[in-house]
């Protein structure tokens, strides 16, 4: 029978362990105290759902660190682990590959505002996947209220009349510059509620940008 390739040949089998049992990494360059807490409420909400890589015979942590902190602090007897018959320094490697890759994927904001509004509106407790409360405003703020296009449909389709308080604004900006724009728009939303008659979010957190600044400049 032929040899597994080599990204096949860790078994893989998760057993239940104490985490007494297990040693964390002394040289874990992560700092995970806050994320522990977070995750504690994931775990709360959904149960285990990865287990903590340990190297075989030493029961050294290599991945999941903040995964036993947060058992800690639920006060857990037992945790989930997989066994890799690695060496110190393949150890050291793949703690750090595992944190590391995780950092590279993006968000697409857009669809990720999406499902966590989809959440919320199946009663799915969204505090549990891991962001603070402001985090999560900010995030639900691009689906809250309507974009550009509907803004300017709804708009079009009222009298003059009642249209009178409203005005539309357009600006030309380079893409550096609308990263910007945006980071300063979620910053503003997530300051808490609007006291405005304007249901447009969007144009409530510039205002209140442009009175920020203002209120600077003038001292």
């Amino acid at each position: 029978m032929p040899s597994p390739p080599a990204a096949l040949r860790h078994a893989l089998d998760t057993e239940w362990v104490s985490p007494s049992t297990l040693t964390p990494w002394s040289r874990n360059p992560r700092r995970n105290d806050a994320a522990a807490q977070r995750l504690a409420r994931t775990i709360e909400a959904h149960g285990w759902t990865t287990p903590v890589l340990v190297q075989s015979g030493s029961g050294r942590v290599i991945a999941g660190h903040t995964r036993l902190k947060a058992a800690a602090l639920l006060g857990l007897d037992r945790v989930p682990v997989v066994r890799l018959d690695v060496d110190d320094r393949q150890a050291d490697a793949i703690a750090i590959a595992d944190n590391r890759l995780g950092e590279l994927a993006e968000w697409d904001a857009d669809g990720l505002a999406e499902l966590l509004r989809e959440f919320v509106d199946d009663d799915l407790d969204i505090g549990a996947l891991g962001w603070a409360d402001d985090e999560l405003e900010a995030l639900l703020a691009a689906v809250t209220a309507p974009g550009e296009d509907e803004w300017s449909d709804a708009l079009a389709g009222l009298p003059d009349e009642d249209r009178a308080p409203f005005r539309q604004m357009t600006f030309t900006v380079h893409d550096d510059q609308h990263e910007q724009i945006e980071a300063a728009l979620r910053a503003a939303k997530a300051d808490g509620p609007f006291d405005s008659p304007n249901e447009n979010s969007n144009g409530n957190a510039l205002a209140r940008l442009a009175e920020t600044f203002l209120t600077v400049r003038r001292g």
